[in-house]
């Protein structure tokens, strides 16, 4: 073979090269940004996604997706986050970022605060995965239904301290009154109450928050202390008391529809 095939092939390998090295870069950017690819995924594992149907109805939304993660590394345009165990992201990865898309300038959420990540369209499957989303809920879900079950013995048991939840949290104690258990429904499961809060699917902030809309919209009745601003919420089945007493005192109890703030104080 002649020195100038030899040159000749050379050249062509290298272009070659050199366009292979082009197109790889052009899918990649197109992942990262959660673009359809053009060439190929290059055994990478990606989920491309739909293309949009023009015939479709303009008003039809994407389905949300939600799950609940643990912050593990954050700045003000996106958080690293480690989804619960029982959560079907954590099968895509242990790892997923969410980029905001905005700036939340000097705003963070908390390393180690469990939040509720919102989100439409696909999981990019790099690793760490990654979402685009900016809607982020620190109170668990808003969505909850809590049924009670009474106890035998009338009194009041500690369940845990909200502290136990979240060392940055305030301190204060969840108690029961007169009752065995409390169940929850969240996002379409049943669990006790304790493993919801510890799970992050629901916050002891997040149940006085709904309690104070059910008020507003005369859902349900309540009464307010003028010991600093104790309030009381009564629902069908039982009661719930959020203490703000002027010695510092803020512990919440749930407990039978008749429970008044002096049977636990």
């Amino acid at each position: 073979m002649s020195r100038k095939i030899v040159e000749i092939i050379v050249v062509f390998v290298l272009i070659l090269l050199m366009v292979l090295a082009t197109v790889y870069v052009i899918d990649l950017n197109r992942m990262r940004k959660n673009e359809e690819v053009l060439f190929s995924t290059w055994g990478r594992k990606y989920t491309v996604p739909l293309k949009e149907d023009k015939k479709e109805d303009s008003n039809t939304k994407e389905e949300v997706h939600s799950f609940v993660g643990t912050v593990l590394e954050e700045t003000t345009k996106y958080m690293v986050v480690k989804p619960n165990e029982d959560e079907e992201e954590s099968k895509s990865s242990d790892k997923i970022v969410i980029n905001f898309g905005t700036d939340h300038i000097d705003y963070l959420y908390g390393v180690g605060r469990k939040v509720v990540i919102y989100y439409t369209g696909y999981i990019m499957e790099t690793y760490p995965a990654q979402i685009h989303s900016n809607e982020i809920s620190v109170d668990g879900y808003e969505d909850f239904e809590i049924t009670v079950t009474k106890s035998n013995n009338v009194e009041k048991r500690k369940i845990l301290n909200n502290k136990d939840l979240d060392a940055d949290k305030q301190d204060f104690n969840l108690y029961y009154y007169g009752l065995d258990e409390v169940i929850v429904k969240v996002n379409n499961k049943t669990i006790l109450l304790e493993e919801a809060l510890r799970s992050g699917k629901v916050t002891l902030q997040g149940i006085i928050a709904k309690a104070n809309k059910d008020l507003d919209a005369k859902r349900i009745e309540g009464n307010t202390y003028k010991d600093g601003g104790s309030m009381e919420y009564h629902y069908d089945n039982y009661t719930i008391i959020k203490c703000h007493r002027l010695n510092g005192n803020r512990d919440v109890y749930i407990g039978t529809k008749d429970m008044t703030i002096n049977d636990v104080l």
